[in-house]
């Protein structure tokens, strides 16, 4: 049996969701000596970009790959060594053989423009563009 089906992964309760984020802030302030508004917490991607991945024939869930990137202050793209290397989460709709599939040109004829592969990335990172509960 696959691992890749469209039930893998379970529900958190909220207990353990906050247990889980809670250790990653400790870790970071305590251990990294960082303060809350110099690492990355979390990474927002509205609805219609995630429907793009979901909505591909073959999809049976969704890879988030983790990932770096090298950044300005203001999160945008740099050349290498250049500004600063900055944690950020990439997701990609996967089939049910595990492979990671191109995002889903809809039938109003975007199509990508890579040739067929692709990700949604570039999400608004907390805590620059979040509430305090994140």
């Amino acid at each position: 049996m696959s691992a890749f089906t469209k039930d893998a992964g379970r529900i958190l309760s909220p207990t353990e969701t906050q247990t889980m984020t809670g250790a990653y802030r400790e870790r970071k302030v305590n251990e990294a000596g960082l303060k809350p508004d110099e690492y990355v917490r979390s990474e927002f991607f509205g609805l219609d970009h995630v429907k793009q991945l979901i909505n591909h024939p073959d999809c049976v869930g969704l890879r988030i790959h983790h990932a770096k990137r090298w950044e300005d202050v203001n999160g945008k793209p740099t050349a290498k060594d250049k500004g600063q290397l900055v944690p950020r989460v990439l997701l990609t709709g996967v089939d049910a053989k595990g492979r990671d599939l191109p995002v889903y040109a809809d039938k109003s004829g975007m199509k990508d423009d890579n040739g067929g592969g692709g990700s949604v990335g570039d999400g608004h990172t907390c805590p620059q563009h979040c509430e305090d509960s994140n």
